[in-house]
C-alpha cells in the first residue's frame, strides 16, 4: 500500500510540473530588446514621412488658395458687368470697396471662410487685374494677360 501511494504522489507531482512549464511557455512575451528595436524603427519612419507629408500639405493649401481665387475671379466678373451694364456704358471702372467686396465673397460663396481682396481692376465691365489673400495666408494674383499666379505665402507687413 506504502508503493501505491508513492507512485501515487510522484504521478501527481509529474503532472503539476508538466502543467506550471507549460503555464511558463504560454506566458512568455516580449523582451525589452526587441520592444525596443521596434520603437526605433518606427521613429525612423515617422521621421522620415514627416517632411513628405508636410509638402502634400502645403500642395493642398495652394490647391485650395488657387481654387478660391478662380471663384473670386467669376464673381467679380460678375459683379463687375452688373455695375457696368447699370452704369449705361458711361463708368468704364469700377471702385473696390467695402461692399463691393462683400457682394463678391457673398456671391463666390465665401462669406463665411473668405480671405481678402486687396485689389481689382476693370475695364469696361471686365475684370482685366485682381488680388487676393486667402485666410491661410496665401496671396493670388490674376491678371488678364498672365492668368493665376502660383499662390505664394503671404504675411502682411506691419
Amino acid at each position: 500500500m506504502r508503493k501505491l501511494t508513492n507512485t501515487t504522489v510522484q504521478i501527481i507531482s509529474r503532472s503539476h510540473e508538466t502543467k506550471s512549464t507549460n503555464k511558463q511557455k504560454k506566458l512568455k512575451g516580449f523582451t525589452l530588446v526587441e520592444i525596443i528595436v521596434v520603437l526605433v524603427i518606427l521613429a525612423i519612419l515617422a521621421a522620415a514621412m514627416i517632411p513628405a507629408l508636410t509638402g502634400y500639405i502645403d500642395k493642398a493649401n495652394q490647391r485650395t488658395a488657387l481654387s478660391e481665387a478662380r471663384n473670386v475671379l467669376m464673381a467679380a466678373q460678375t459683379v463687375s458687368s452688373e455695375k457696368y451694364a447699370k452704369s449705361g456704358n458711361v463708368q468704364t471702372s469700377i471702385a473696390l470697396d467695402d461692399t463691393i467686396e462683400a457682394e463678391i465673397l457673398k456671391l463666390a460663396d465665401l462669406d463665411g471662410s473668405a480671405g481678402d481682396i486687396t485689389a481689382m481692376t476693370t475695364t469696361k465691365g471686365k475684370v482685366t487685374a485682381l488680388t487676393y489673400i486667402t485666410t491661410k495666408s496665401y496671396k493670388v494674383e490674376y491678371t488678364s494677360a498672365g492668368g493665376f499666379s502660383e499662390p505664394a505665402p503671404y504675411t502682411p507687413a506691419t
